[in-house]
């Protein structure tokens, strides 16, 4: 069965990007009896590194996931635990109350990858299409979509939802609008299990998270699945760095170099328990799309989570606000059988920018106190 609009006569949903955004609305969809085709640009579901861990709140991503009949399995999965959050200054002392207001509403934790492994799972067999990595989206005379596919052939859809994140192949069909860096760079690494173990970082990490913070830097601390601890340190560099600065992830020493030049006043005892860590690197250049911009809307072509409003992890909601993305297209898409499908997405659109505009608005006023960033948006409340 097919619904809404010209999808009532066997038409297909494309969606680009097998994300937690993407995965959630396909989950969402083809329960609703659409026919969906994912496209996703990694080879497999284990081609690429997922990241840390998140929390899916109540209001949002949980919402979502039992729209999606999925609320055992994340149940099954996720830690509840592991949403205690705490934030110490540059000397190891409490900060009572700082930062709470970005986890009043945390929900259970869950490792990026095992979110998304659990989405994937759900959907039917050959649903993804695995190393498809779109590289242009244009319209045809029809009024239909046309993807062009790197060494693949074309895939033509009737409705097009870009959830491909940051480098939204899709965006670029909608806007030409593009993220703006802010500054601030993330470098993830990992404690080693034989160094934490019975260690004061994890005496002081408990099950949870720990934020420390000082001087417009933070080092995030968190402890995810499978025996693992991750820190996130934040660097203000160029864009583009380490490359620009002559070296690459590769090079340990020079990596270590920098976090330890950027944390120099900071309390050595403090860094060196937050510097002993693998050789190994993931480099997160955080960026975000204007609080106030919008696009005009084109029947049949949409997008959701990063591709449409990235925005930097200051208050833990990205993944939330995708998977909440998805669950109100969706509902959009269904809500009014003899709606035509264009309208859907617009009124769609319309209720996502307004609630992304405020968020990412909350979002660059954390980046502000806690990383001294500033952009020159106007961060008040929109007009």
């Amino acid at each position: 069965m097919t619904t809404c609009g010209n999808l009532r006569d066997g038409g297909t949903v494309a969606i680009v990007g097998a994300g937690p955004g993407g995965a959630t609305l396909a989950r969402l969809l083809d329960r609703r009896g659409y026919t969906v085709r994912v496209l996703e640009r990694d080879a497999s579901p284990d081609g690429r590194h997922q990241g840390g861990s998140l929390d899916l709140r109540p209001d949002s991503g949980q919402r979502a996931i039992g729209a999606a009949a999925l609320a055992e399995t994340f149940a099954e999965r996720s830690r509840d635990d592991a949403k205690a959050f705490r934030m110490l200054d540059a000397d190891g002392h409490e900060m009572p109350g700082q930062g709470q207001e970005t986890h009043e509403d945390a929900g259970p934790e869950i490792d990026r990858g095992d979110l998304r492994a659990m989405l994937i799972e759900a959907l039917p067999s050959g649903m993804v299409a695995w190393d498809h990595n779109v590289e242009v989206v244009e319209r045809q005379l029809d009024g239909k979509w046309r993807l062009r596919i790197e060494g693949r052939d074309a895939v033509t859809a009737d409705l097009v939802v870009g959830a491909d994140g940051i480098g939204s192949r899709v965006r670029a069909a909608l806007t030409n609008v593009q993220p703006i860096y802010t500054g601030i760079t993330m470098v993830a690494a990992y404690i080693r299990p034989e160094l934490w173990r019975g260690s004061r970082i994890s005496d002081t990490l408990g099950e949870g998270s720990v934020m420390f913070a000082g001087a417009n830097k933070t080092i995030f601390v968190q402890r995810c699945a499978r025996d693992v601890i991750l820190l996130y340190y934040s660097l203000a560099v160029p864009e583009g760095w380490p490359k620009c600065a002559g070296f690459d992830l590769s090079d340990t020493g020079a990596v270590m170099a920098a976090v330890r030049e950027t944390f120099r006043d900071w309390s050595p005892r403090i860094l060196g328990m937050l510097t002993d860590v693998q050789d190994r690197f993931q480099v997160w250049p955080t960026s975000v799309m204007p609080p106030d911009y919008r696009w005009d809307s084109k029947p049949g072509l949409t997008m959701l989570g990063d591709a449409s409003h990235v925005m930097p992890p200051f208050t833990g909601k990205g993944v939330n606000l995708a998977l909440l993305d998805a669950l109100d297209l969706a509902d959009a898409l269904v809500a009014n059988p003899g709606r035509a499908v264009a309208d859907a997405i617009a009124g769609f659109e319309r209720d996502m920018q307004a609630r992304t505009s405020q968020e990412i608005r909350a979002c660059l006023q954390v980046g502000r106190s806690a990383y001294g960033i500033d952009l020159g948006f106007d961060l008040g409340k929109p007009a």
